[in-house]
């Protein structure tokens, strides 16, 4: 593979290929970050952990105008979320014989991500031709079955396009819950809620205060690494009936000090860790990961205190636009203020063969996840739910 430390570029513009995130200076590639996991440092750490990098630079005179994040996915990569794609469709693929790794994912590590990082509609449409087929290039050379962007911004029409006039099937992948975030405090935010929702907030927060649970953001938790290693592995286990696979230290190389713009939130009752994730952000957006929580707590305050309270109590506090609240809870998180964004996966098999598969099961995935959120949603389901007011 090429990096961009010996790749020279034959035009004024042309996509290279780089050997990981380190082929950048961390100033020049988190210039182009809009969301906390777009740093380089979030990706830097999960390459330590064996991500194994196929990014696409795309440099011009005044230097590099995007990225183009891509990992090539195999067995025991860590966190594939090709499994989530598809969820128990992944068995069928078994049973029919059909390997879907290793494959050539565009994303962000450890995250339901599939963007460039750079300022949307940054590359016109020669050059996201070539960034393309590069990637179908090397995708065919590394021996991976398909080119995917699992988790695109359905509002992307520019990727999408050149993903449909090169034949890549289109398919609705789930909704985010998005959250913008107009207060200055989270006082603010709790009064923007109807009467209803205030009420269940402040039991939420009132529960919290009689559990005499300890919480707290924290920059440097290498301490707590191996605490949350377990919670995350126990909570992973319950959830999905498998082991986590995730390598042994990988909360110890996130835990690595010395980048800004990342906390890990962590709730405690005594000396047992029962709650935590991690939050990164920029201006733009802040993002949040690995979630994991004690049965006892799965679902309760501390759940809603985790992935809801404190990331807003955050974002007003850093003048953050908005909080990409994740994919899971869509009933509550509505509840609580978010709109929905839907996401499509642009996948294209290296064969005619895996590509026609890959459609089937896809659209097989898209009907499921449609079904399951509209179950989800219950009667918050409607246009009025999605940020583009059109609903699915």
């Amino acid at each position: 593979m090429t990096s961009l430390a010996v790749a020279r570029p034959t035009g004024a513009e042309e996509p290279v290929l780089l050997g990981g995130a380190t082929d950048l200076p961390a100033r020049a590639w988190d210039r182009l970050a809009r969301r906390g996991f777009h740093l380089h440092a979030w990706f830097a750490a999960a390459e330590r952990c064996g991500w194994r990098a196929r990014h696409i630079a795309v440099r011009d005179p005044a230097g590099v105008r995007a990225v183009v994040p891509a990992y090539l996915i195999g067995v025991g990569t860590a966190h594939d979320l090709h499994d989530r794609w598809l969820g128990p469709l992944r068995d069928l693929a078994t049973l029919t014989g059909l390997g879907l790794r290793p494959i050539l994912s565009v994303q962000s590590p450890f995250a339901q991500i599939s963007e460039p990082l750079g300022e949307p509609g940054a590359l016109p449409d020669h050059l996201l031709h070539q960034v393309f087929a590069m990637l179908e290039r090397e995708a065919e050379r590394a021996g991976a079955k398909a080119v995917a962007w699992p988790y695109v911004d359905a509002a992307r029409g520019d990727l999408i396009g050149m993903a449909r006039e090169r034949g890549y099937a289109v398919l609705y992948a789930g909704a985010t819950a998005w959250l913008p975030v107009r207060w200055a405090s989270f006082d603010e935010y709790l009064a923007s809620r109807s009467k209803n929702v205030r009420r269940t907030i402040r039991s939420d927060l009132r529960a919290l205060a009689d559990a005499r649970l300890r919480t707290g953001l924290v920059a440097d938790f290498r301490r707590e690494a191996a605490a949350m290693d377990r919670l995350y592995r126990d909570a992973f286990h319950r959830r999905n009936g498998r082991a986590a696979p995730t390598p042994a230290d990988l909360f110890e190389r996130l835990a690595v000090p010395g980048w800004p713009r990342r906390l890990a939130h962590l709730t405690w009752d005594g000396d047992r860790l029962v709650g935590t994730s991690l939050n990164v952000w920029t201006p733009e957006v802040l993002d949040g990961t690995f979630a994991a929580f004690t049965p006892d707590h799965r679902g309760g305050p501390v759940y809603y205190n985790d992935v809801c309270y404190e990331p807003v109590r955050l974002a007003c506090a850093n003048g953050i636009a908005a909080v990409d609240l994740g994919a899971s809870a869509l009933y509550a998180k509505v509840l609580r203020g978010a709109v929905l964004r839907r996401r499509m996966v642009l996948v294209r098999g290296t064969s005619p063969a895996l590509h026609r598969a890959l459609r089937a099961l896809g659209r097989l995935a898209a009907s499921r996840t449609q079904a399951k959120e509209r179950r989800a949603l219950g009667a918050l389901w409607g246009p009025r739910c999605f940020d583009d007011e059109e609903g699915m």
